[in-house]
């Protein structure tokens, strides 16, 4: 596991522990004579603490955007709104405000996205590759936030791509395979029933508190069910090849690199030396491929969410000696 990777999973698992203890410890009844300074611990623990662990491990510790850091703010906010007792979740009614133009620009980006995805979808039919990785070459040069932008919407579409073969008959060829867990069909099989379980649980659970809340999420999980398929389908046919210039690595569905030809400096195979913890690693078992980069790539994590620069990354495949061939195709 990476460095950055074990610095997000240890902030994300202090979130989830430090919420759970915050909402555990919150009196029923705020009273300023005596339990103010439990509030004042968990406001400091709400809005310093847990804000601070996010700087250092998601912003500092993986070199992400500073504005990121209004993610942790957000969350205690909406912590603090259902959590606190009413004399004090009054000042956290704002967000209850906010929903109506949240509810408004998300009716808008759906919008935008169903158009985004129906274009996409009638460019698919003659399209070599992942629209993704398409749409990184189509930004070139641009700034990261539209780079990043543009990854995120060519998800969906992405989707439907893999999900059925005809719109993917005309992929590129593959230049080798990582070696990857999710390429079963087994695992397939065993994830989509994991996923019945877990929608029909949560679906049990929510109907009991909200019929439409239950739908909603129901319905949102069980979505993840064409995930699935469209990820089997990259890791079994698509997970590395060549597109117009550019070596397309996709390890799993939520995560791409795209190199360009030029920018791959060496490429060693077989022998290849143990990387350290800061090094990309994609494929499981040993890597028996590793590329060194002139210049560093961007390698888009959970859906674009989350960005890394690398220039080094070591692949574990089925045929190394195809990535030899790479050095003529620049």
């Amino acid at each position: 596991m990476r460095k950055v990777t074990r610095y997000r999973l240890a902030f994300l698992l202090l979130a989830i522990g430090l919420y759970v203890l915050g909402i555990h410890l919150t009196p029923d009844e705020f009273n300023p004579d005596e339990n103010w300074p439990v509030f004042a611990g968990l406001f400091t623990l709400y809005f310093a603490v847990i804000p601070l662990l996010h700087l250092l491990l998601v912003v500092i510790g993986s070199k992400q955007k500073l504005w990121k850091i209004l993610i942790p703010f957000s969350t205690s906010s909406l912590v603090c709104r259902y959590s606190m007792p009413a004399a004090l979740a009054s000042y956290f009614e704002f967000i209850a405000y906010l929903r109506y133009p949240i509810i408004a620009v998300l009716l808008i980006i759906e919008l935008a996205i169903v158009y985004h995805v129906v274009r996409m979808l009638w460019q698919c039919r003659t399209m070599q590759g992942d629209p993704r990785a398409s749409a990184i070459k189509k930004m070139g040069d641009e700034d990261e936030k539209k780079r990043t932008t543009a990854v995120l919407f060519a998800y969906e579409p992405a989707t439907w791509y893999y999900l059925f073969p005809f719109l993917s008959r005309n992929h590129a060829p593959s230049l080798a395979h990582l070696r990857l867990v999710s390429s079963s069909w087994i695992t397939l099989v065993v994830l989509q029933i994991v996923l019945f379980v877990v929608t029909g649980a949560l679906y049990y659970a929510l109907a009991l508190w909200s019929q439409l809340a239950a739908i909603i999420v129901g319905t949102l999980v069980g979505y993840t069910f064409i995930y699935l398929i469209a990820n089997y389908r990259i890791s079994k046919h698509h997970s590395a090849y060549v597109l117009d210039g550019h070596l397309v690595l996709n390890n799993n569905y939520l995560n791409l690199l795209v190199i360009p030809l030029t920018a791959i400096s060496s490429i060693e195979t077989d022998k290849v030396a143990s990387p350290d913890e800061h090094a990309l690693c994609l494929g499981n078992g040993s890597p028996n491929v590793k590329l060194t980069l002139s210049t560093p790539c961007c390698y888009y994590n959970l859906m674009a969410t989350l960005t890394d620069y690398v220039e080094e990354v070591y692949l574990s495949v089925d045929t190394p000696e195809a990535f030899k061939t790479l050095q003529t195709q620049k």
